[in-house]
């Protein structure tokens, strides 16, 4: 039997998708407090798709509409996480993002709730300003994208931002 049934602990991830949103050349960039700049992106919802989800969280981070074009990597974190803002004091599962280049529709970038704030930048900008390793990796992914999906597993731990890859393709 199973593991996972003899101790009653189905195994599960969070799945979250980010968008690279292209522009007249431009890339769209948001900034959290949590991260600093980053492509936008966030949390699938019960009952929506990963494109749809991926949709909704670039238009409520930045007022851009977008539509979701080609998925450019997979990357699963394995290490579960504490909960932060309404989630604190719970344990976050693993999680599993779906990087994907987004084609931009309309809207007017605009800082909300979720964004300090929100910048049309260079691509080469974009490298700069994106410093958090998970993410700047992500975007280094996304504009070398040549047709091949990336897949990446690790651990990384965001106290101490030490990463462990266990695979890579």
């Amino acid at each position: 039997m199973d593991q996972w049934l003899e101790n009653r602990q189905l195994p599960y991830h969070l799945a979250s998708a980010c968008g690279l949103v292209r522009k007249d050349g431009l890339i769209l960039l948001i900034r959290s407090s949590k991260r600093g700049w980053e492509l936008p992106g966030g949390t699938v919802e019960q009952g929506e798709t990963i494109t749809e989800a991926l949709r909704r969280e670039i238009y409520e981070e930045s007022g851009i509409h977008s539509v979701p074009e080609h998925l450019t990597g997979v990357y699963q974190n394995l290490l579960v996480k504490d909960g932060y803002g309404p989630l604190e004091g719970m344990k976050l599962p693993p999680i599993i993002n779906f990087a994907f280049l987004c084609r931009y529709t309309g809207g007017v970038a605009t800082v909300s709730e979720e964004s300090e704030d929100v910048r049309w930048v260079t691509p080469e900008e974009a490298v700069r300003m994106v410093t958090h390793p998970l993410y700047a990796q992500r975007l280094a992914d996304m504009l070398e994208y040549n047709g091949t999906v990336v897949f990446s597993s690790y651990m990384y731990d965001n106290r101490t931002m030490e990463c462990k890859t266990k695979e890579v393709l």
